[in-house]
């Protein structure tokens, strides 16, 4: 292999060079993501509104190692095919570029399938429900369970009716205010 590399010209030995390390990096990083280290120890630079709070910016070590891995692959290709230097190394930077920008928009959009399990109940207020488990009316101690549509999830949460009067299952119920962390005070809807 060593003997290959060497037998090449100067321009074929950085295009060949920039191509196999940049792959090793990619690799290295694929594998460490595989393991569980995916924190490349944090460059990332935004550039204004390019940057929509994702976390991955447009100089990211993935963007740039598909840069590069696409820049030096792509311009050995070009010099094999019989395209000059100067040709070759346009072609290479607009294919490492659109390398680069295709990882942006793949990682962005593989971000965008993360969800957040924090729901926030009180977003809940003037909702409807139905009631699961007997809600006992007044001071009563205990509360019984209502099943309403918290942002897309449908949940079984704790409910109280401060009003007198029990509600049955199956009977619909409105959100009128939230009783903790996980329950909310209910009236007959």
């Amino acid at each position: 292999m060593i003997e290959w590399f060497t037998n090449l010209g100067l321009e074929y030995q950085i295009f060949y060079g920039i191509g196999i390390f940049s792959l090793a990096v990619v690799i290295v990083q694929m594998v460490m993501t595989l393991i569980g280290f995916d924190h490349d120890g944090g460059f990332d630079v935004e550039l204004g509104d390019m940057d929509h709070g994702s976390g991955v910016g447009i100089f990211s070590s993935q963007t740039l190692g598909a840069f590069f891995l696409a820049f030096g692959w792509i311009g050995a290709a070009a010099l094999k095919s019989g395209a000059t230097l100067i040709v070759s190394s346009i072609i290479a930077i607009v294919c490492g570029v659109g390398a680069m920008f295709a990882m942006l928009v793949l990682l962005r959009s593989m971000l965008k399938l993360q969800a957040k399990g924090n729901l926030d109940y009180s977003s809940v207020i003037g909702q409807e429900g139905t009631v699961y488990v007997t809600i006992p009316g007044g001071d009563a101690d205990e509360g019984g369970q209502i099943q309403i549509n918290i942002q897309g999830r449908y949940t079984t949460a704790s409910a109280r009716k401060e009003t007198a009067g029990s509600l049955k299952p199956g009977q619909r119920v409105r959100v009128t205010g939230v009783n903790g962390p996980a329950s909310f005070i209910v009236e007959e809807a």
